[in-house]
């Protein structure tokens, strides 16, 4: 892969993540002030969340991999 495409999806990947991160941190704040809670979630909900997060990305990493 030439280095120029390589970092162009470096940098495009790093703002996508970090722009659904904020989304995601911004609906959690909205939501948590709208109910007035301290926590819109709970430990085990934000772990379910990881977790799913997790398994999304070894799928996307399964998509580049080339099969024999």
């Amino acid at each position: 892969m030439k280095s120029s495409i390589r970092t162009l999806t470096l940098v495009i990947g790093t703002l996508a993540g970090a722009f659904l991160g904020y989304q995601a941190a911004m609906t959690f704040i909205e939501q948590s002030e709208a109910e007035n809670k301290s926590l819109p979630i709970t430990a085990q909900q934000g772990l379910q969340v990881g977790l799913t997060a997790l398994g999304a990305f070894k799928q996307l990493s399964g998509i580049s991999k080339h099969k024999k």
